[in-house]
């Protein structure tokens, strides 16, 4: 559990998974511990204070190309097909990168009550695909071992679908939750499931994010889904065995989004679903409560064993409104980097460290930035930005115009800047009354602009703005 430690300052939590430290603010802001869902002594008193072992280490992550075409060379050495196993490494890497740009762009980008901590990014960063690779691995021995379980006649496809569907209900699911119950116990969770449990805050891939002894676990856990099938009738095929890892990471990844999905057919007591299949809250439950809601996604373990327990999510009840805006900054592209640190892109690449292209000339940088930049006001002029809360009362937002640095050394293309601003301004007003506008370096640079006077001046000029009480904060920094 995590259990309150107070200072002088501010009171903390500590959490028993072990080795970070996060504020009590941004657990309440969660809604983990609140005055409904904190445990009760009664809840706590069996925790035992155990020496957390699962983080003693940071994994080195440079060789991660090397580990991931591993594969590719052993598979080559003892004759076994390679295209089953990264067909399957692939596909699962597209869909857990793909689930992470939905989410973010559809859930966490405007959600600034649920910023996920720099330490949290940099550890998920690190871990959320070698569970996949790792699992590249393990389907070697198996091929080798077993080549009918991956390479059957395509004919046994679709019994071999219903088979591996009916054994992860009946096997994979109760041997889960046995199996996470056991996870649970202090020795083991300070050793292992600890890991998991150090994110608080979670994000899709969370789901993936283990210690490297626990996948082991997993491996033996989520195996029998085919190879108990397997091992009955001597007949499977890769294609199923891929398609039920893909939608199994789907739909672990849809538990740890932090959504709120409450249709009474989920949550109606009369609903069969309600013990069928689990809603995030169930599971973002978990993580509030540690010892409560184990089920994998069919809760109806939990109310069967007794550990089923309600928990409402509520920190986005407490969102300003979603179009209110009431400052804007408006940015600009500086180089490849800040295309790479896009969150929709890689959301554990966004506030990690700023890499550099120092191998790559300015001027083919720059050429570089221009095309792209190009064919992104093909299709809209700006890039907007998550949005953050001044003071508990006020929303801005950063929105970058896709202007990048050639643009603000061609002298003939400052006019086009300066449009684009204006643009921008108007089109922020229109859609949220916007009317507070700060510039970024470049956009107030004095050969563009005269620090913004420019900008000022054509607001004032515009037959549309020029009564609307726009303010432009100018002010040459270059």
């Amino acid at each position: 559990m995590c259990l309150p430690n107070k200072t002088n300052d501010e009171a903390k939590l500590v959490s028993a998974a072990g080795g970070e430290t996060v504020s009590a603010a941004a657990i309440l802001a969660n809604n983990a511990y609140n005055s409904k869902t904190r445990p009760s002594k009664e809840e706590t008193k069996h925790i035992k204070a155990v020496t957390a072992t699962h983080s003693d280490h940071v994994r080195n992550t440079s060789y991660d190309l090397l580990w991931f075409l591993g594969p590719a060379i052993i598979c080559h050495a003892l004759g076994t097909p390679i295209y089953a196993i990264y067909a399957i490494g692939i596909a699962r890497i597209i869909s857990t990168r793909l689930t992470l740009t939905l989410h973010y762009m559809g859930v966490d980008k405007d959600n600034y009550l649920n910023k996920i901590p720099q330490s949290q990014l940099e550890r998920e960063g690190d871990d959320y695909l070698v569970g996949t690779v790792l699992h590249m691995y393990a389907q070697i021995p198996l091929q080798v071992l077993f080549p009918a379980m991956f390479f059957s006649d395509p004919s046994v496809i679709g019994v071999s679908a219903w088979r591996c569907f009916w054994a992860h209900v009946f096997i994979v699911e109760p041997l889960y939750y046995f199996a996470h119950r056991w996870l649970h116990k202090p020795e083991v969770m300070k050793r292992m499931h600890g890991f998991h449990h150090l994110s608080i805050s979670t994000l899709p891939s969370t789901s993936l994010v283990q210690n490297f002894e626990e996948h082991f676990v997993y491996i033996a856990v989520f195996g029998p889904a085919f190879m108990a099938p397997f091992l009955t009738c001597w007949e499977m095929h890769w294609t199923i065995i891929g398609a039920y890892l893909v939608l199994f990471d789907l739909i672990n990844a849809y538990g740890h989004m932090n959504i709120k999905y409450r249709h009474p057919i989920f949550t109606s007591k009369y609903s069969p679903f309600q013990y069928l299949f689990y809603t995030p809250e169930f599971h973002l439950g978990h993580h509030a409560f540690f010892r409560a809601n184990y089920a994998l996604f069919m809760p109806i373990w939990d109310h069967m064993c007794g550990t089923w327990r309600k928990y409402k999510k509520t920190d986005t009840d407490r969102l300003l409104p979603a179009k209110q805006q009431d400052f804007v900054f408006i940015g600009h592209n500086a180089g490849l980097a800040h295309f790479m640190k896009c969150p929709e892109w890689n959301v554990y690449a966004a506030y990690g460290p700023f890499p550099t292209f120092k191998w790559l000339p300015y001027t083919v940088e720059f050429l570089f930035c221009n095309m792209i930049g190009a064919c992104l006001r093909l299709v809209d002029g700006v890039y907007t930005c998550s949005r953050y809360m001044i003071n508990e009362k006020l929303i801005g937002r950063v929105i970058c115009i896709s202007r990048t640095p050639i643009d603000y050394i061609n002298p003939k293309r400052y006019l086009l800047v300066n449009k684009d601003i204006v643009k921008l301004i108007k089109s922020q007003y229109n859609a949220h009354g916007t009317t507070c506008f700060g510039l970024g370096n470049l956009n107030k640079m004095k050969q563009v602009n005269d620090g913004g006077q420019l900008i000022s001046d054509m607001v004032k000029a515009d037959p549309y703005l020029k009564d609307k009480g726009i303010r432009v904060w100018t002010g040459d920094t270059m």
